[in-house]
This record gives structure tokens, sequence and C-alpha cells, in this order.
């Protein structure tokens, strides 16, 4: 009997501590930022931004949907694993990709990266008589969002690194 009680102590103690999820019904934002890359041509930062694209974002279908050399402008679609933590969330969410459009735009010394259009796809599964089909869906859950755009920031942060530091080894 005293196993029961404790257990069931523990139990609600456990459950207090869970944060509540708040629901929201706005898309997740957009996230842009502006990076300078000094010394560099548009049609450098253009190039270089194709080659980061392709390298970064490995998928079977074409991870450039449209790139313009003359306007300067790169659209492409990415998706990152899902940012999930602790066991729960892991549990729920751990095989979940979340997908998202990117756009470069270059100018001389400079390009912009935005990031939006963020939706989540679930694993695909069957399980007994349910099968659930992987689609996507959107972010509804503020603290999903928040998680999310972290991991979003760190791609374009990435992205700089990549842009500013690139050097062409023509000694090969």
């Amino acid at each position: 009997m005293k196993k029961i009680i404790a257990a069931t102590v523990i139990s609600l103690g456990l459950v207090g501590c869970m944060t509540p999820m708040t629901s929201t019904q706005q898309a997740m934002p957009e996230i842009s930022q502006v990076i300078e890359v000094p010394n560099k041509t548009k049609d450098q930062i253009f190039e270089d931004s194709k080659i980061w694209i392709a390298q970064s974002f490995k998928s079977a279908n074409n991870v450039i949907q449209y790139s313009d050399k003359s306007t300067g402008s790169i659209i492409g679609k990415g998706n990152i694993p899902y940012p999930c933590d602790g066991f729960i969330d892991c549990g729920a969410f751990g095989n979940d990709k979340v997908n998202f459009t990117i756009k470069i735009d270059t100018k001389e010394n400079k390009a912009r990266v935005t990031i939006n259009d963020v939706t989540r796809t679930n694993l695909t599964y069957v399980q007994g008589a349910i099968n659930n089909i992987g689609k996507d869906v959107p972010i509804t859950i503020v603290q999903h969002q928040q998680k999310i755009a972290v991991k979003l920031n760190n791609v374009i942060e990435q992205y700089k690194t990549a842009i500013t530091s690139k050097q062409t080894n023509e000694n090969w």
C-alpha cells in the first residue's frame, strides 16, 4: 500500500512539473537577416550561395526551385530535423522534419536570407489499424515555434560563416 501511495505522489508530482503548451493560429513568423559580405561581387555571392544550398540541403528532390542571376535571387526548399529535447518531446516528434522555403537575395557586398513557409512533416507509420501518412502540418504551438526559430537562425549563421569565409582553391 505504501508503494502505491508513493507511486501516486511521484506521478502527480511529475505531471505537475509539465508546462502547458500554448497554441496559436498564427503561422510561424518569417525569419530574415541581411549579411555583409565584404569584397565580393553580386555574381560571386550568387554562385557561392547556390553551392552552399546544394551542399547544405541534401535531398532526392531538387533543392533549388528558382534562381535568376540577373536579379540575384535564389529560392530553395530545405529541411532540418525537428529540434526535440527531453524524453517526451523526442518520443513524440523526434523523427519529424521541419520544412521551409529559403530565399537568398544578393547584391554587391551583401546578401539577404529569408526563411518562411515553415511546416512540420510527421513520421509516417502504421500501428495496428491506424495508418499515419506523414503530411505537412503547420506549427501551431508557440514553444515549438521558438525552438524551431533558434535552429533556423543557426542555419542562417551557417550560411553567414560559409559565405563570408569562402575561399576558392584554384591550386588543386
